[in-house]
């Protein structure tokens, strides 16, 4: 059983398993902090993750892997989005897929953020905090966020958060523990038969150009391989070089 530790309001989640790691007050080995409200929420890219009170969850897991080696970190976020990405199966929700790295959508709309931060010794990890951001309970949104969406929306059903976090971290603790470098050909073929974009025509951004582009591959590092659509020409990406134009999405009244 994982420790879980539960704040009704804090600045972050991932600030907080840092504090907690760095003043040599958290539990021993793996650990969950779980807020249900972040004054301060991080996204990646330096974004801020926007959740109202006790809607939806947001937590962050520390691992502590095994001889994890940092150059096999994109492990993490491949399983952390996998895990993700068949919790909403179970829950009957179609469409599922995840956005490179590690953003888990429905159709071309975002349910699930992430924000892994890795402490290494060495050539190893020494701990992993997996900050997901998951849309449980919330039927609306601002209109700032582009292309948001919660479980509730996509079943028309409400759940109860304590029940989900339960189900989620177990898949989650499994899918990261099976993480190993005899079993990453089959995380890899996992991740990309959900991989949004694969072998599909998109618009990208890169470098302030706007182009139509077709992902064809990513390596076990994370680098992302984009075929233009209209000069044939691929090209690699590391994280944060190339971004998916998400379509304009219709306003729902509610």
């Amino acid at each position: 059983m994982t420790n879980e530790i539960k704040y009704s309001i804090i600045d972050s989640t991932n600030n907080e398993a840092q504090r907690q790691l760095q003043n040599g007050v958290a539990p021993k080995g793996d650990f969950v902090i779980r807020a249900d409200f972040q004054t301060d929420g991080r996204g990646q890219r330096g974004n801020t993750w926007y959740s109202p009170n006790a809607m939806n969850l947001m937590f962050s897991y520390v691992f502590f892997p095994t001889k994890l080696e940092v150059r096999n970190q994109f492990m993490l976020s491949q399983a952390s989005a996998i895990a993700v990405a068949e919790y909403l199966k179970q829950k009957g929700v179609e469409d599922v897929s995840i956005k490179w790295p590690n953003d888990v959508y429905v159709g071309m709309k975002k349910i699930c953020g992430m924000l892994i931060e890795n402490t290494v010794s060495g050539h190893y990890i020494r701990y992993s905090i997996i900050g997901i951001g998951l849309n449980i309970n919330q039927p609306t949104f601002p209109d700032n966020l582009p292309n948001p969406i919660s479980l509730t929306k996509c079943t028309g059903k409400q759940y109860d958060l304590d029940q989900e976090f339960s189900t989620i971290i177990e898949i989650l603790r499994q899918k990261i523990y099976d993480i190993s470098a005899s079993n990453a050909e089959t995380l890899m073929s996992q991740y990309k038969s959900i991989m949004l974009g694969l072998d599909r025509t998109l618009i990208y951004r890169s470098g302030g150009k706007v182009f139509k582009g077709i992902i064809r591959d990513v390596d076990r590092h994370g680098m992302l391989t984009v075929e233009d659509a209209e000069t044939n020409v691929q090209q690699s990406y590391a994280f944060n070089e190339v971004n998916l134009v998400i379509p304009e999405q219709k306003k729902e009244n509610i």
